[in-house]
């Protein structure tokens, strides 16, 4: 219960952002569908995905204003001294970034596909033989796995803003040159623990996907192994650093 107030207190506090950005992609669609027929449609569907390069920039940006704003209102000391456990306002706020990515991306894609319907260039991708024999099925579970690693990595750049700004509030002076470092050698960290990780970890079993193959006559679907050790390398990463900003909150707020 205590979560869930944690997690409306933070969406509460950002619903004018998620509305105003909400409202913007929509005005953006309807502005695209109304060039239908003016415009190209290549050109229609070109310029509409502008809009996801900024989900990065806005999932950085918002995880370090969600922090920001704790130590401005002074409201972290307040919220750990009642007590709350430090996981309780991290999670939260990831779950904040999580459903505005989720939501604002859902809004794109549902809008994209619109377009796409719109323009007609559905229609024509299933006259083209080697895509038409393609299953749904694997388009499908293609598009979903791709979803969810593009969400992931956005996800995993906001929780590496939001361990460099706690770990800067450690300190007094050059809190902006601290944050700037602490992001780059945790990043780095990263690529040197996957590495390594992927080396220790190869007796795994791997990951199988089925890829599309043009050889011979036609598209096939054939079967490729990948390493699972990297994959997991990164989400023992990921639970070691989560851990870590947990600790550093505490932290933080006794400094």
């Amino acid at each position: 219960m205590m979560w869930w107030q944690q997690f409306k207190k933070e969406l509460q506090g950002h619903r004018i952002d998620f509305a105003l950005i909400a409202g913007a992609l929509l005005v953006w669609l309807l502005f695209l569908v109304s060039r239908v027929g003016a415009w190209s449609d290549e050109v229609i569907l070109a310029i509409y995905w502008f809009p996801m390069g900024f989900l990065p920039i806005w999932a950085l940006w918002t995880s370090v204003q969600l922090y920001r704003h704790e130590w401005r209102e002074n409201t972290s000391y307040l919220m750990l001294s009642l007590p709350v456990r430090a996981w309780i306002i991290t999670s939260a706020k990831l779950a904040v970034l999580v459903a505005g990515v989720v939501g604002f991306s859902s809004v794109i894609l549902a809008g994209g596909l619109l377009l796409v319907e719109r323009t007609g260039i559905l229609s024509g991708l299933g006259d083209i033989h080697d895509l038409a024999s393609v299953p749904l099925e694997w388009v499908f579970k293609m598009g979903l796995l791709g979803y969810a690693w593009s969400v992931g990595g956005i996800v995993l750049l906001a929780l590496l803003a939001q361990w460099a700004y706690v770990f800067s509030r450690l300190f007094n002076r050059f809190q902006g040159l601290v944050m700037a470092w602490t992001w780059l050698v945790t990043f780095w960290l990263m690529g040197r623990v996957v590495d390594l990780g992927g080396r220790l970890l190869t007796w795994l079993p791997d990951f199988y996907l089925r890829m599309p193959d043009m050889a011979g006559e036609g598209l096939h679907l054939h079967r490729v192994a990948l390493e699972s050790g990297p994959f997991w390398a990164l989400i023992l990463f990921v639970v070691g650093l989560y851990t870590l900003l947990n600790l550093t909150v505490e932290r933080a707020v006794e400094v």
